[in-house]
C-alpha cells in the first residue's frame, strides 16, 4: 500500500515539474483543458491535464 502511494506522489511530482508550469500558463491566458489537449501534444493523460487545469483553478479562488 505504502509503495503505491509513494508511486503515485512521484509520478504526480513529476508530471507538475515538467509539465505543471506551462499548463498553468495556459490556463491563465484562457485555454480550457480540451484546448490544451487538442493544440499540445503532451506525452500524459487526458486525465492528468483536466486534473492540473482543475487543481490550478481551484487553487486561485
Amino acid at each position: 500500500m505504502e509503495n503505491g502511494y509513494f508511486n503515485e506522489a512521484l509520478s504526480n511530482f513529476t508530471k507538475d515539474f515538467a509539465y505543471g508550469g506551462a499548463i498553468r500558463h495556459l490556463v491563465d491566458k484562457g485555454y480550457t483543458a480540451e484546448r490544451i489537449i487538442k493544440e499540445f501534444n503532451y506525452p500524459l493523460s487526458r486525465e492528468s491535464i483536466e486534473k492540473m487545469v482543475e487543481g490550478y483553478r481551484k487553487s486561485k479562488v
